[in-house]
């Protein structure tokens, strides 16, 4: 299992996260990290592939374990200016098959 980290970057005027988008497999973690102390949340489309679609900023910092494959969009929404939202993207592949 490997833990993906994907930087947050937050502006007066943009968000910009890396990598974007993230390709993961459901044997994987990931958890989102400031590049500063202005904080987020994390919102997905639909159910999302995580055990809640809306993610407060301490579940956001936190490792999360897929539990579904597929592409899936999210918004970053900055704390401090609602307004200011990033969609990227994630990919949960399924997990490598062991070889011979």
């Amino acid at each position: 299992m490997r833990t993906h980290t994907i930087s947050v970057t937050i502006g007066r005027d943009s968000i910009t996260v890396q990598p974007d988008p993230l390709i993961m497999t459901t044997d994987d973690e990931v958890q989102w990290s400031g590049k500063d102390a202005k904080k987020f949340s994390i919102e997905f489309d639909g159910n999302g592939p995580f055990a809640s679609p809306k993610l407060a900023h301490a579940a956001a910092i936190s490792r999360q374990r897929p539990r579904m494959l597929g592409r899936f969009k999210y918004s970053v929404i900055s704390d401090e200016n609602p307004n200011l939202i990033l969609d990227p993207g994630i990919i949960i592949d399924p997990p490598p098959t062991p070889g011979p």
